[in-house]
């Protein structure tokens, strides 16, 4: 499945929206707000998060590497595009692992 970026984008923006139907927040969610700071996830948030994804694009994303590489960082959070080009680059690695190798002469 070849997906641009603002096709992610629009995607990951919908689900969070219905993910935080269940809070009081007033804050519009866009491509810079963060998930922690501005949306308050938690890390359960995260998982159904990255799960809503995986399912949505019928495959797996190693969403444990994004999580981690956010754990390392002082500030532990990440934004919406942040999350967006992660999600691209497993999109365009796993559509680049599934096309037949070409054989050049």
């Amino acid at each position: 499945m070849n997906q641009s970026r603002e096709q992610i984008l629009e995607y990951v923006l919908h689900v969070l929206e219905e993910l935080r139907s269940d809070c009081d927040c007033a804050v519009p969610i866009g491509p810079e707000s963060h998930l922690v700071r501005d949306l308050s996830f938690e890390s359960l948030d995260l998982v159904v998060l990255g799960t809503s994804i995986q399912e949505h694009y019928q495959t797996q994303i190693p969403f444990a590497e994004f999580l981690a590489e956010i754990g390392q960082r002082a500030q532990r959070d990440a934004s919406v595009t942040e999350l967006v080009i992660f999600v691209h680059r497993q999109l365009a690695q796993k559509a680049a692992e599934s096309q037949p190798a070409r054989i050049t002469q």
